[in-house]
């Protein structure tokens, strides 16, 4: 190469280092904020990096799974038909329908023949001196009923002594708990009770009795009216609540234990309220009569209750 070959490769050589630093100078700022940049997003980088590296053994058995279920071929599936047993079905709705509709016409006429079944049942009772126990399921009194028809008295007696005096307990916390401020007179009297002091104990359940009617009802057990108690006004309020009334009807009827003087027969013998109060009868004072009139006490206090307190 000679003189003048050096002499311009020298010369082009000096332009482009001239070209390099002006390019270097003026990439300057924006190598800066490269580095910048890159610095900011180093940590998401090595995120992304990171996250990239926990996924990817995911992804594989994912691409795994999908490519063996496309080898998977469904069976195809022809639903059975149901027509035969539809006709089986509606044969048996119709069987069914026979049974039912009979057996609820039936229930429907029991429910119907059922006040004045217990209205007889509670007059037949309270015509022997005895008051229903609410808390007594309805086929006892079915039993007792069917008892005193067939002239077994003695031995309804001696069931209904028996139960009324396991239920003195009971019935005391009733009927405290229902008129509190008439518990010190229950309570004495239920004591004398159960110390034999009957002709103490049968006054008292007698005249509580009638209290409670009055206080309840505003109208005295045994008082008359059209030869009625009393409370029978109350009783034909709520005719129209047919099953209520006769549990309510000894309420509205004459029956022994109030039967004025009129209405006593000469071989009278039962416990009657007017003979113990006004000292005609000496001998009431038995273990039977005591329970007798507890028996009223009880049924007055459960009978005489708000609708929505009714059992």
């Amino acid at each position: 190469m000679n003189r003048k070959d050096m002499d311009a490769l020298e010369q082009h050589l000096k332009q482009w280092k001239q070209i390099s630093e002006r390019l270097q100078g003026q990439l300057g700022p924006v190598m800066e904020a490269r580095k910048a940049i890159e610095k900011t997003l180093g940590p998401t980088l090595e995120l992304q990096k990171a996250i990239k590296s926990s996924l990817e053994p995911f992804l594989e058995q994912q691409i795994k799974l999908q490519k063996m279920f496309e080898g998977i071929n469904l069976p195809s599936c022809q639903l059975p038909d149901f027509r035969p047993y539809a006709k089986q079905i509606e044969q048996y709705q119709k069987t069914l329908s026979g049974i039912i509709n009979p057996a609820f016409e039936e229930i429907q006429r029991s429910f119907l023949e059922l006040p004045p079944r217990v209205q007889e049942a509670l007059l037949l009772l309270a015509q022997h001196g005895w008051y229903l126990d609410f808390n007594m399921p309805l086929p006892s009194l079915w039993e007792i009923e069917k008892a005193i028809s067939s002239g077994e008295i003695d031995e309804v007696e001696e069931a209904l002594v028996e139960y009324f005096d396991s239920q003195l307990d009971e019935i005391e916390k009733a009927i405290s708990a229902q008129f509190p401020h008439r518990a010190h007179i229950i309570s004495s009297a239920i004591k004398a009770h159960r110390s034999a002091e009957f002709y103490l104990s049968i006054p008292v359940f007698l005249a509580q009795a009638d209290g409670i009617c009055k206080e309840v009802v505003g109208q005295y057990l045994f008082m008359k009216k059209d030869k009625k108690p009393k409370t029978a006004i109350y009783v034909e309020q709520i005719a129209a609540d047919t099953y209520k009334a006769a549990l309510l009807s000894p309420l509205a009827s004459s029956t022994p234990i109030g039967f004025s003087e009129h209405e006593r027969e000469e071989d009278f013998n039962h416990l009657n309220r007017h003979m113990v109060l006004h000292g005609e009868s000496l001998d009431y004072g038995s273990r039977v009569n005591g329970l007798k009139a507890l028996s009223l006490l009880n049924y007055v206090s459960q009978a005489l209750k708000k609708d929505e307190e009714y059992p």
